[in-house]
């Protein structure tokens, strides 16, 4: 669970600190809720301090870690905890449906943390911890109305409830990073909890536009990003007339984009799409 920054001038894109302070991974343990019948992710093996620690709660644990420099590590951990597999590869290459855990439990690379959060979320999983840069942690738990709330909020919490477990300083990792860290909690909602989407790739393309115009009216933000959702200006307007026309909106268009809740955007998004598929 080691936070990424420079110390290696050998190798910058995979520089690391590693996390020195037990008490944190113990909170992240216990967030996590290991048990002996869970099988764990983990992202980063460092010097292995966490993966010890996985290694002590549950069934299994798989490790994917890119840089073989840190084999010593991964033998030693090894050595003592057979239950734990070493997988050398590049995380975001990784088919994780090919393996079987329910939880995860790392700290990301501040450089992927989108990214590989997001292909976390198209996995079936209990719960993951996470480590981020502090700034990204509360971009992901925001709620509309705050200026943090964004495309990241929505995105992430359409798909599972999210909950900031703790703040991490600098001083918990050897070398210290420049940045705060957060530990994020992650639970993803059953399918009954989710609100019914018409096309999740249209929503998705509906919350880009929506979000690159986040101060402006949800009409201005969709006519000046209707390309993100493969539409034109006039398309676009037409389709907000017929919406207007039709009295479908529960909501004002003229609402600003950050004060719109994910229910409302699903909402948006499953209107416009039965509109411009004329259902």
């Amino acid at each position: 669970m080691e936070p990424r920054c420079e110390i290696m001038k050998q190798n910058k894109k995979l520089g690391q600190c590693f996390l020195k302070d037990k008490n944190i991974v113990k909170k992240a343990v216990n967030a996590a809720d290991i048990n002996k019948n869970d099988i764990v992710l983990e992202i980063g093996l460092g010097k292995g301090i966490l993966t010890k620690e996985l290694a002590k709660n549950a069934k299994k644990v798989y490790v994917i870690e890119l840089d073989m420099r840190l084999e010593p590590f991964a033998e030693e951990v090894i050595a003592e905890y057979p239950n734990v597999e070493i997988i050398w590869n590049d995380a975001l290459k990784v088919n994780l449906d090919e393996l079987n855990f329910n939880k995860i439990v790392a700290n990301l690379p501040y450089q992927i943390s989108s990214p590989i959060t997001f292909k976390f979320l198209k996995k079936d999983f209990d719960v993951a911890v996470l480590m981020y840069q502090y700034e990204f942690a509360k971009r992901m738990i925001a709620k509309e109305g705050t200026k943090e709330y964004g495309r990241l909020s929505v995105s992430v919490q359409y798909y599972a409830n999210v909950q900031f477990v703790c703040k991490v300083s600098p001083s918990a990792f050897s070398p210290k990073p420049k940045v705060d860290s957060a530990i994020v909690k992650i639970t993803k909602k059953e399918p009954n909890e989710l609100y019914y989407l018409e096309d999740k790739e249209f929503f998705e393309n509906v919350v880009r536009a929506l979000f690159q115009h986040k101060n402006k009216t949800a009409k201005k933000a969709l006519i000046n990003s209707c390309h993100e959702m493969g539409l034109n200006r006039d398309e676009i307007k037409n389709m907000i007339d017929t919406l207007n026309n039709l009295n479908l909106s529960k909501f004002d268009l003229n609402e600003r984009v950050f004060t719109l809740n994910i229910e409302k955007i699903v909402e948006l998004s499953n209107m416009l799409y039965r509109i411009k598929n004329k259902l």
